[in-house]
C-alpha cells in the first residue's frame, strides 16, 4: 500500500510505501530541495494507478497502462509535479538505503536543545552568596565579642576608676576567669609636694607628703630613696614598699598622704644629697 505526499517547501510530490513511512517514523528529505520534513498529514488522495511522470526520488515508480495513465494525468494535473522520468528504471534497493541514511541525518538536526543550566547556576550562586554573608556577619560578631573581652581584661582597672559604681559588676565578670580588679595605677596622678631627709642622732628621718592631683582614685605608689655624691651619682639606694611605710592602698582625688621613715646610714658612707621618687613596682 502506498501514499502520495507533498513536500511543504517546494511542493514536489512523491509516492511512498506505508512500510517506508513506518520505518522513517514520518520523516523524509526532499530529493529536489533537500528539505527535511515530517510527512504526517501531508499525504494526498492516492489514485489506483499513478502516472510515470510522478517524482520518485524516495520510492519506486508504479507501472500502468497508457490509457489509465492518460486518465490519471487529467485527474492529477493540478497536484503532481511534472517531470519526465520515462527513461528511468526502477530505483534499486541501494537507493532506498541511501534515503534512510539521509533521513537519519535529518533526524540528527532535530535534536532537542539541552536545558539551560543558567537558572540552576544562578540559584547556586545566590545560595553561596547568602552563606558567605551569614559567615561574614557571624565572624564580625565573634571578633567584636573577642575585642570587647580583651578590652575588658586589659582595661578593667581603668574602667573601675572611671566608673566606681561598676566595680561590683566588673568583679562578678572577673570571678569566672580568676582575675581581680585592682586599683588603677597612674604615676602621673601623684605629686610629691614636700620631702626632707634630716639627721636625728645616729639615724636620719625621712618625711614626705604625696598628693593625688587627678579626678580619679588611684593606687598608692612605693618610694625609692637614693643617696647621691657631689656629682649626683647614686651611692646607695633603698626601696620602701607601700606595705613597709603603711601607706593607704588608694588615694582618692585630692587626698594627701604624709609619712615618715627612720633610716640608718653607715657613718663611713659619704653623700652630699638625697633623692626621693615614687614608682609602681
Amino acid at each position: 500500500m502506498s501514499r502520495i505526499i507533498r513536500c511543504p517547501s517546494c511542493a514536489a510530490v512523491y509516492e511512498v510505501e506505508v512500510s517506508q513511512i513506518q520505518v522513517a517514523q514520518g520523516w523524509f528529505r526532499c530529493g529536489k530541495c533537500h528539505e527535511a520534513f515530517n510527512a504526517t498529514g501531508l499525504d494526498l488522495p492516492s489514485p489506483t494507478v499513478l502516472l510515470p511522470n510522478v517524482s520518485a526520488s524516495l520510492t519506486l515508480p508504479v507501472a500502468a497502462e497508457p490509457s489509465a495513465q492518460a486518465n490519471s494525468r487529467l485527474e492529477l494535473d493540478d497536484l503532481l509535479l511534472r517531470e519526465d522520468v520515462s527513461g528511468r528504471s526502477a530505483a534499486p534497493t541501494q537507493e532506498i538505503s541511501a534515503d534512510l541514511m539521509a533521513f537519519s541525518e535529518a533526524l540528527s538536526t532535530f535534536k532537542p536543545a539541552p536545558p539551560n543550566p543558567e537558572p540552576a547556576a544562578a540559584a547556586h550562586r545566590d545560595k553561596g552568596a547568602a552563606a558567605s554573608r551569614v559567615f561574614l556577619h557571624t565572624s564580625a560578631v565573634v571578633l567584636g565579642l573577642l575585642l570587647m573581652g580583651q578590652l575588658f581584661f586589659v582595661q578593667r582597672h581603668a574602667m573601675a576608676a572611671f566608673w566606681p559604681s561598676s566595680l561590683h559588676v566588673l568583679e562578678s565578670l572577673c570571678r569566672p576567669f580568676q582575675c581581680q580588679v585592682e586599683p588603677w595605677r597612674n604615676p602621673k596622678a601623684l605629686v610629691m609636694e614636700e620631702a626632707s631627709f634630716a639627721q636625728s642622732g645616729d639615724q636620719f628621718l625621712l618625711t614626705w607628703s604625696l598628693r593625688n592631683v587627678s579626678a580619679m582614685t588611684v593606687a598608692t605608689t612605693s618610694l625609692e630613696l637614693s643617696l647621691l655624691d657631689e656629682f649626683n651619682n647614686p651611692v646607695v639606694r633603698r626601696v620602701l614598699l607601700s606595705e613597709e611605710t603603711q601607706a593607704p592602698v588608694v588615694l582618692s582625688p585630692g587626698q594627701v598622704w604624709k609619712g615618715s621613715w627612720s633610716v640608718h646610714v653607715d657613718p663611713s658612707l659619704v653623700f652630699s644629697q638625697y633623692r626621693l621618687m615614687t614608682f609602681y613596682p
